[in-house]
């Protein structure tokens, strides 16, 4: 949205310089997707949306949804929600990171490509994560009463999220070229086609067929 309010201000300020009020409206509409703070890194947001459509919000402010590549980076943010009391309402809220599980089962940041975990000690929360109903593909980050930590869910649930600036290295936020396999419809054709396979394999039908 903020690059959408940039670009409204510098195409009516081009044509009335003198209108500085205008730039101080504009301000407040980019701002007002987050939450204040004098955090100049880290964002969370006011709204609530589903992992696609956050990732979108973010690169629209000009940022990236947040990925957490080392123990400093993970204790920074945690130290970010404390300290502004912004920590999750409840053991069942969270706030959506860049995590996405690839077709291939395995966890990366969207933005940066780096699997999830490398460089991190106790990223996920206990058992987790536990892919239930195989259906939990992107990443959450919670607040269990005592613990920040990781928890894969369902991509297309509306959750707050968090925003940070772009890296300086290492950041791709035109991600991949298609997000369809997170959707539910797509997650479980993908599981029935699975359990299809199995159950039609030659063992099972075998012993199937032996009765």
């Amino acid at each position: 949205m903020c690059e959408t309010v940039w670009n409204t201000f510098t195409y009516y300020y081009k044509m009335f310089p003198e209108v500085i009020l205008v730039l101080s409206i504009f301000s407040g509409l980019c701002t007002s997707d987050f939450v204040s703070t004098p955090n100049q890194n880290y964002f969370l947001s006011i709204e609530s949306l589903n992992w696609t459509d956050a990732r979108e919000a973010c690169i629209n402010a000009s940022l990236e949804l947040v990925s957490v590549l080392s123990n400093k980076e993970r204790d920074t943010i945690q130290t970010f929600l404390k300290e502004n009391n912004l920590k999750p309402a409840d053991k069942w809220s969270g706030y959506w990171l860049a995590g996405i599980r690839y077709p291939n089962g395995t966890f990366y940041w969207d933005t940066t490509e780096t699997e999830v975990g490398l460089g991190v000690q106790y990223g996920w929360l206990f058992g987790e994560p536990s892919n239930a109903d195989a259906l939990e593909h992107c990443l959450e980050l919670k607040w269990d009463g005592n613990n920040f930590g990781w928890n894969d869910y369902h991509c297309i649930v509306e959750k707050r999220y968090l925003c940070q600036n772009r890296r300086k290295d290492g950041s791709d936020t035109n991600g991949l070229e298609d997000y369809s396999f997170l959707t539910e419809e797509n997650l479980r054709n993908s599981y029935r086609d699975r359990f299809y396979y199995h159950v039609r394999s030659p063992v099972v039908v075998g012993i199937r067929n032996s009765f």
